[in-house]
């Protein structure tokens, strides 16, 4: 008994030893040093080369496609942007429709040893960006694709987690009822404006007309989105204003994720679950207490797990200015907050996260107490070494659990947090055009200059701009 108990101390030394392993951004620190540099297609070659294995795992695919396309398109290679994100959109469907057929058999499964498929607001923004992808290509019909795809997942968010929901329902574990969260967000300005300039110069003034509706509806029925002033579109369907440049930039980073620890205390046939977070005293304070039946469930255990936690990176950009041939023509409007979009998707899933990770956490840890109670009790005729086996090998189940319950925090690095536009009259023929942003004092962040290119009556005339700040 003794020689069979004494190898979990390694087990234990080992499991600690793997909670003390590199973090995912480690990796990560050249990479975003040469985008935060303007350095994206390096940054994109970087992840692509033959270290690839050092920034993601087999599981991280769905990463992997989203953080270089999204490096691509800043690098103006748009082929290969499309490429990655279309790829990255492939497996994210295919992923999710897998995670629904394969739902009641894996409540028991963490998410971190599953295939990453993608947080909704990726899920939608790629579609934004192969959109400008095309339109940088002169391809309306393909970026009128990408539109029509941002609006149709978006009326299909909380139905595709009313499914995955009814899937845990089904398992034979499930002693909660799962369903999903709600969401107020059912309409993209941004996308509503990129269908608009596409509308308006193929000359289609009635169908631009309906989705400059729907940027208003966007704003005014969806505040907890959009809590900032509309940008102006009154010009926006004036035959007589002359040829347009139009400028859609990007500023700031998309949100990243932290973990946050519960606790789960179990009386009869009850789940009671305590969360702790520091003020800023330091002082720990309850942040959650909830309350769940769980039938069948004995009293006295305590347990711990984790949950993801969308945190805001935002942006210290407070004004873009716009100048043509050196001269300032005006500033840009925001229209996305591409950060909030992130967190209230996220709210949809989350109630599902959360009650499969205390379902989990309460069987698995049951399990493993019991197993350690076997443990103690076969090395209590073993002496004083068997008793050190059998403290070794508890110590080894409660790193195990406790690591098997750790968040996901796998998210893509390079979406922006906010997105603006802006529309300017300027004589045809050709320019040069310039990109300042500054920050709420007026020191200057970020400057990118294009050109000289024609702009004319015809086509959306469009610049694409973007700093990481």
């Amino acid at each position: 008994m003794t020689r069979r108990l004494l190898p979990l101390i390694g087990v234990a030394v080992l499991l600690v030893l793997t909670g003390c392993m590199t973090t995912r951004n480690e990796p990560f620190v050249q990479v975003d040093e040469l985008a935060r540099s303007g350095q994206y297609e390096q940054a994109a070659r970087m992840l692509s080369g033959e270290d690839r294995d050092v920034f993601y795992n087999e599981r991280d695919k769905v990463l992997y496609h989203l953080d270089v396309g999204m490096l691509y398109h800043y690098a103006d290679r748009y082929d290969e942007s499309t490429r990655h994100l279309t790829e990255a959109e492939f497996l994210i469907e295919e992923y999710f429709t897998r995670s629904i057929s394969q739902a009641a058999a894996s409540l028991l499964i963490n998410d971190t040893t599953q295939d990453y498929a993608g947080e909704d607001y990726e899920d939608i923004y790629l579609n934004v960006f192969k959109a400008l992808n095309f339109l940088k290509e002169d391809d309306f019909d393909a970026a009128f694709v990408e539109v029509r795809r941002i609006n149709n997942k978006l009326n299909l968010l909380e139905d595709k987690y009313r499914g995955m929901a009814a899937g845990y329902n089904s398992a034979e574990e499930a002693e909660m009822q799962f369903e999903p969260g709600d969401t107020n967000f059912h309409n993209s300005a941004l996308a509503r404006y990129l269908s608009m300039i596409m509308y308006r110069a193929d000359g289609d003034y009635d169908s631009a007309r309906i989705d400059v509706r729907s940027i208003e509806a966007a704003f005014r029925d969806q505040p907890g989105v959009y809590d900032f002033e509309q940008p102006d579109l009154s010009d926006a369907l004036d035959p007589s204003v002359g040829p347009r440049l139009v400028v859609v930039a990007f500023t700031g980073e998309s949100p990243t994720k932290r973990a946050d620890t519960l606790r789960v205390i179990t009386e009869t046939d009850l789940v009671i679950i305590q969360g702790e977070r520091e003020n800023d005293q330091g002082v720990l304070e309850t942040t959650r207490l909830d309350v769940f039946p769980f039938p069948g469930v004995e009293g006295g255990f305590r347990f711990k797990f984790q949950l993801p936690r969308m945190v805001l990176r935002g942006s210290d950009v407070a004004r873009i200015e716009v100048l043509v041939d050196g001269r300032t023509v005006g500033t840009l409007e925001r229209i996305e907050s591409i950060q909030r979009v992130a967190r209230e998707t996220f709210e949809v899933r989350k109630p599902i996260i959360y009650l499969k990770t205390i379902t989990r956490t309460v069987i698995k840890g049951i399990l493993a107490e019991r197993g350690k109670q076997q443990l103690q009790n076969a090395a209590a005729d073993a002496g004083t070494l068997g008793m050190l086996g059998s403290i070794a090998a508890g110590i080894a189940t409660d790193v195990a659990v406790d690591a098997s319950e750790r968040a996901d925090l796998r998210v893509s690095r390079y979406f922006p947090a906010f997105a603006y536009v802006g529309e300017f009259e300027v004589p045809q023929g050709e320019h040069t055009v310039s990109v300042r942003y500054f920050d709420g004092i007026g020191n200057l962040l970020g400057q990118e200059s294009f050109g000289p290119r024609i702009i004319d009556g015809s086509g959306v005339n469009l610049v694409t701009s973007y700093v990481p700040r």
